[in-house]
């Protein structure tokens, strides 16, 4: 099978590997900006645990911590400036998914000027942008090793993607401790997150044997922890640690991109706020089904390594979902969500089977019409 695959990041994991490594930071300079949001940064430890190091190389930091989820373009932007204004060097991102994605937008803006903020998307910028050294607190998104960053458009607030090999990180730390204090509803939904990943992937006509071997280190674990969470058990420290690099190897998957599951899902969360896992894995479930018809090799091959049938797997995920019955769209509602996507869209066309634009109005209404 022929394949390309290219993942640049320099990967540094273990427990306290931010501390042992602190020369690392002095690679890229004397002066950063740290990226965070209000919370997840500060609760699990990482943020003290990277000003310690800051210290110890004698390099001056500034933090902006004004990433929300679903991170607005304005808010990369205002980080990008900051970094202009204070000379910052390379940024050092802490956080869930939200602000590992904006801060890869703001490490664009801190180097390049653009007319307008949303001709970022144009990817037409002279500049490379800032280094950045990514430190995730969530088992879910893998965006310590993903080449994208998906932000909300603020005047629409829509969910566009940047993408591209400068959007990789220099060096990304692994230290799945951070995500010990995670809320149970945060757990869940980035566990839901990193399998969609790692499944999307495996279903998808672009995977090959690099893509297959991160997946199947991902998804067992992924299983295990999902069908504990659907129990109602708490996850011991090492399965964290099972489940956080899980999301990375899931992470490794995202290479070569999702499909439709994440594509129809953005539209939950920006209209109803629904947790992008949750709003994923719903779609998910679909895909499962979908596969089964018009993958059945690859099916097997699934089920068989999870040691589950798909009615199993359906179960588990109809349990850790939790949608309102009120997330509900009208008929042209549904139509302008479909009008994004056309038949050669990646998200569509790299799907087993024909799935169009019109199987997935069906699929959507189904699931969401008024």
């Amino acid at each position: 099978m022929d394949f390309n695959y290219f993942m640049p990041v320099k990967v540094i994991s273990g427990k306290d590997c931010v501390k042992k490594n602190s020369d690392v930071f002095s690679h890229f300079g004397k002066k950063c900006l740290i990226i965070t949001g209000k919370n997840s940064a500060r609760i699990s430890g990482a943020l003290d645990d990277v000003i310690s190091c800051l210290n110890e190389q004698n390099t001056e930091y500034g933090i902006y911590d004004k990433i929300s989820q679903n991170p607005l373009l304005s808010s990369c932007a205002e980080a990008g400036e900051l970094c202009k204004e204070t000379g910052a060097e390379f940024i050092v991102a802490i956080g869930g998914g939200s602000v590992l994605d904006a801060a890869k937008a703001a490490a664009i803006f801190a180097t390049n000027d653009f007319d307008k903020i949303s001709d970022i998307y144009k990817k037409e910028y002279a500049c490379a942008p800032l280094p950045l050294i990514l430190i995730g607190t969530t088992a879910g998104t893998g965006s310590e090793v993903s080449p994208t960053a998906v932000i909300t458009v603020d005047e629409t607030r829509l969910k566009k993607s940047i993408s591209g090999e400068d959007c990789y990180a220099k060096i990304s730390f692994c230290d799945p401790k951070y995500t010990y204090n995670i809320p149970r509803a945060i757990t869940v939904s980035t566990a839901l997150d990193a399998f969609a990943h790692a499944l999307e992937g495996f279903f998808s006509r672009k995977h090959s044997t690099t893509t297959d071997t991160f997946a199947k280190l991902a998804l067992p674990a992924e299983w295990k922890a999902l069908k504990m969470l659907s129990e109602g058990k708490e996850l011991s420290e090492e399965e964290r640690d099972d489940l956080y690099y899980a999301s990375v190897y899931s992470g490794m998957v995202l290479a070569i991109g999702t499909v439709y599951p994440h594509g129809l899902g953005y539209a939950l969360t920006e209209q109803f706020g629904v947790p992008h896992g949750q709003a994923c894995a719903v779609f998910d479930m679909h895909l499962l089904e979908w596969s089964e018809k018009y993958a059945c090799e690859r099916a097997d091959e699934f089920f068989t390594l999870l040691g589950a049938s798909c009615d199993e797997v359906l179960a588990v995920m109809n349990k850790l979902i939790d949608i309102d019955e009120s997330v509900k769209f009208s008929k042209e509602e549904i139509d302008e969500i479909i009008s994004r996507f056309g038949d050669d869209n990646p998200k569509f066309k790299n799907v087993y089977g024909n799935f169009t634009p019109k199987v997935a109005k069906k699929l959507f209404s189904g699931l969401f019409g008024e």
